[in-house]
């Protein structure tokens, strides 16, 4: 009777929470780890696009300005590009401020012309159907010459496509979104578990820090604990972001919760101007020179080629910088071909595009400029770490040796029993 009062009471072992928490977070994370670590390390790559296509332009971005010349315009300058490179057709093009500056022009090789006939020419291996294989080519202004061009449009094509539906279509978009809404429960999960039973000294630096001197299975239990804390916050908020454009009724309810219109698209047909065989459209050159005095501290124009006569509509853009999908210090704009200026769609629906874009540069990191970029960089990297850091806690744990678990049971068992004879 004497020893059971004077028994210590039994550790106890973790909640049912917790057990039931790990054994989600455990075969979640097995079950969609390698989706979960291609759509972050594609979506972190993504972030620094712009800088990485400006860095494969390479000295094709700028020009010796010649004297006593000027500059070509756009028609010119697109005329001599399909003329030099007839397998391909441009769909916008970028032109500058600056004299130095190349005019860049965005195309992609086209597709056969008949593909039910017998004698057409059929798609090559690297074209990816009828929207061919995206490229920049760079032309001297002045000369109309093609100076230089890279793929980094496709190669971040292809890597968009990937992180948002793995090059499979509409079932490539349905596995990355149920993904995504793992990883989000799995974010909720981990923070349940890294929680501490207790706060005191230990637990708290067991919780913030990565303990030094340890073997590397405890560092990798460290970096994915410790890190995937500090990254929580705003891990769950680009998931979410992230989310909102997958689900469409997800985007639907953000529309409706901020005030953009839902069925924008439609609505904004009724407010562009109908297609007129007798009016003239302005030309690429007006475009250029009225967006360039409406807002002087542009520094680069872009502007989309229309596909056929009677589209009515350009898409305009004026900024110091215009990136593969960001802006910096401009507006983008639905202009009327017939006047030149933006079309004043309804408040509702202008809303919806402000929305749109804001939910991509939250999701991107092209909220602060650079410092955003390299916060969702470091988090990107974390995040595409987490499945690989777990998936090592549990192959470490499922291949320890019996020999030294029995020995750790044996330890653990002759402090107990030292520790019960002192107390008798």
């Amino acid at each position: 009777m004497e020893n059971k009062k004077t028994n210590p009471k039994k550790k106890q072992g973790k909640s049912l929470t917790k057990r039931i928490t790990g054994w989600l977070h455990l075969w979640l994370g097995l079950v969609s780890g390698i989706i979960v670590l291609t759509v972050t390390l594609s979506g972190t790559v993504f972030v620094f696009c712009d800088e990485i296509i400006d860095l494969c332009g390479g000295s094709a971005k700028y020009i010796q300005v010649p004297a006593d010349t000027r500059k070509m315009t756009p028609e010119e300058l697109l005329a001599q590009f399909h003329q030099q490179v007839p397998d391909r057709k441009a769909f916008y093009f970028d032109t500058y401020k600056e004299a130095d500056r190349s005019f860049r022009v965005a195309s992609a090789t086209k597709p056969p012309k008949d593909k039910n006939a017998d004698n057409a020419e059929k798609p090559k291996k690297k074209e990816r159907g009828p929207r061919g294989v995206f490229a920049y080519h760079y032309l001297n202004p002045y000369t109309g010459k093609v100076i230089g061009s890279t793929k980094s449009y496709e190669f971040f094509y292809v890597v968009a496509h990937i992180h948002a539906q793995l090059l499979a279509g509409k079932f490539g978009k349905t596995v990355v979104g149920i993904a995504s809404v793992i990883f989000f429960i799995q974010l909720i999960g981990g923070l349940i578990l890294w929680w501490p039973k207790k706060w005191n000294k230990t637990t708290r630096t067991t919780a913030f820090k990565i303990k030094s001197g340890t073997k590397w299975r405890r560092k990798n239990y460290d970096f994915h604990n410790v890190f995937g804390f500090y990254s929580l916050l705003p891990a769950v908020f680009i998931t979410i972001t992230g989310l909102i454009m997958a689900y469409e009724v997800l985007t639907n309810l953000t529309q409706q919760a901020f005030g953009g219109a839902v069925d924008a698209h439609r609505i904004a047909e009724k407010y562009e101007p109908k297609f007129d065989a007798g009016k003239k459209a302005l030309s690429y050159t007006d475009f250029v020179d009225g967006k360039f005095k409406e807002f002087p501290e542009a520094k680069q124009f872009r502007m989309s080629i229309p596909r056929n006569d009677s589209a009515t509509v350009y898409h305009v853009v004026a900024a110091q910088f215009i990136g593969l999908k960001s802006l910096v210090n401009g507006k983008s704009m639905e202009t009327d071909k017939y006047t030149g200026k933006e079309i004043e769609y309804p408040k509702e629906v202008q809303m919806h595009e402000v929305i749109e874009h804001m939910n991509f540069d939250l999701h991107v990191g092209y909220w602060g400029g650079m410092f955003g970029k390299i916060f969702t960089f470091i988090i990107g990297i974390i995040c595409t770490s987490l499945p690989v850091t777990g998936f090592l806690i549990w192959w470490g744990r499922r291949n320890k040796s019996p020999k030294k678990n029995k020995e750790i049971k044996n330890i653990h068992q002759h402090r107990k029993e030292s520790h019960h004879e002192q107390l008798v």
